[in-house]
């Protein structure tokens, strides 16, 4: 039992050469945050939770923001002690031990495959909007009604993977982050224009009923809200390349609040400018711009029905680029982790190696399940199945600055706490995939990493304690 809950005692310090790579600023960390960020959220996951939300959908984005601030603070102090670590596995793994890290390493796994699938599959929809191109039913990808699954192939979704897996590979890192930065500044007008026209034609009786699903309705939609913040333990990812502790520290903070007062004033004057929901005969009938694969384009759609084609057509346009910087950070973020788990022997060397500052085996690997749930999955269900895992995550992270005494106890527990309440209002879907995949995750721990990890090949005997 002791050896599934072994870790490192001593802090792995960076090599000369990775002080060199040393190369993102506050204002570089902050757009990759935010690069992630903006776009899950704003452009794509409005319309999924205004459909359990109603208008209290605000709510839900300011009761995630809270908690996720706790959150932030334990992964502040981490990336201080843990200078080699990325996220929240490198954490877990220095804090509690080997096996609680595998299980952290295959919910950011699901975080990153499923997240970056349901952002391939917003820009489609964006796509269509800007160029106006149909395809049968069976191209635009499988769609969930009432219940049951309508097999189908998002070849627009697929492809787009396909291309921002090739610019990753062949590009490198530091084009990557500039790039990333162009595109965050890009994103930030597209709001103003929306907020801009938008609010002209925000009327406060479309925010009636407010809550149509009372509490309950505001917390699901707060779990669902986990999706858009996804960013932020991206933006970890790159912890290892940043200047220093202060440039991690800053763009951390305003990474958070500046989403949290974005993701709040877009989802109030969205929800303001067409009703959520409408009462027929005394039931509650979802607004199609809400529901289904509609929802993952919900501003241009907004736009078009107030008559602002212009807006929406200039939001779609410029979505359609932004949401692809989205993608782009989201696969950078996965095969960093399956490089630092690699230089921890829990994965094959192969998903170590870097080219061009990023890992290529890594990145392919990413390419192929991201194209594959985005070609085949529903977006309802990526948006969901994907929380569970990042939820998990970011409990761990706490607990284990909560271990190391890293954070005020009532910080660490906060954040714990709060996670694990969100989690609680996820589907029962969610739950059996996650119950069923963690477990398939970890055979490949125990045929594998188990034996092939530095801490049992001795490699670190001298730094080595039982938990």
């Amino acid at each position: 039992m002791t050896s599934l809950l072994r870790r490192p005692e001593a802090v792995i310090s960076l090599t000369e050469a990775e002080e060199k790579n040393k190369h993102l600023g506050w204002l570089m960390l902050t757009a990759l945050g935010i690069g992630a960020t903006i776009g899950a959220g704003i452009f794509v996951m409005p319309g999924r939770i205004a459909l359990l939300a109603g208008p209290a959908g605000f709510l839900s984005f300011a009761i995630t923001g809270f908690v996720f601030l706790f959150v932030g603070i334990c992964y502040e102090r981490f990336a201080a002690v843990v200078p080699k670590g990325v996220s929240a596995y490198s954490y877990v793994y220095f804090s509690i031990g080997e096996i609680f890290a595998w299980v952290v390493a295959f919910g950011l796994f699901l975080e990153y495959s499923f997240g970056a699938s349901a952002v391939a599959i917003g820009w489609a929809e964006y796509l269509k909007r800007v160029v106006d191109f149909h395809l049968p039913a069976f191209w635009r990808g499988s769609t969930l009604e009432n219940g049951s699954i309508h097999f189908g192939i998002n070849i627009v979704a697929l492809s787009v993977v396909a291309v921002v897996t090739v610019i990753l590979i062949f590009g490198g890192i530091q084009k990557s982050a500039k790039l990333n930065f162009f595109l965050v500044c890009l994103k930030m007008v597209l709001l103003l224009v929306f907020m801009v026209a938008g609010v002209q034609h925000v009327n406060p009786a479309n925010w009636q009923p407010f809550m149509p699903k009372g509490w309950d309705g505001v917390l699901q939609g707060a779990a669902v809200a986990v999706f858009p913040y996804v960013g932020f333990d991206a933006l970890y990812t790159f912890a290892r390349e940043s200047k220093s502790i202060k440039d991690t520290r800053v763009s951390t903070y305003t990474c958070i609040l500046l989403v949290a007062v974005l993701y709040v004033v877009v989802m109030a004057i969205a929800t303001g400018m067409q009703p959520v929901y409408t009462t027929v005969n005394g039931a509650l009938v979802p607004n199609a711009i809400f529901k289904g694969t509609e929802s993952a384009a919900p501003l241009a759609n907004l736009m078009v029905a107030a008559h602002e084609n212009w807006a929406g057509n200039l939001i779609a346009a410029g979505a359609v680029i932004g949401i692809f910087n989205v993608l782009l950070v989201l696969s950078m973020g996965g095969p960093r982790i399956f490089r630092n788990m690699a230089e921890d022997g829990l994965l094959p060397a192969i998903f170590a190696k870097v080219k061009n500052g990023n890992p290529i085996f890594g990145l392919l690997v990413n390419g192929i399940c991201v194209g594959s749930i985005a070609g085949f999955v529903p977006f309802e269900s990526v948006t969901d199945i994907m929380v569970l895992g990042t939820l998990v995550a970011f409990m761990f992270v706490c607990i284990g600055a909560l271990r190391m005494k890293l954070v005020h106890p009532a910080i660490a527990l906060a954040g714990a706490l709060g996670c694990a309440s969100l989690a609680c209002f996820l589907t029962g879907l969610v739950w059996k995939v996650y119950c069923i995949s963690c477990p398939v995750g970890l055979v490949f721990y125990f045929l594998y990493g188990r034996t092939h990890s530095r801490l049992a090949k001795g490699n670190a005997a001298s730094e080595v304690v039982s938990s």
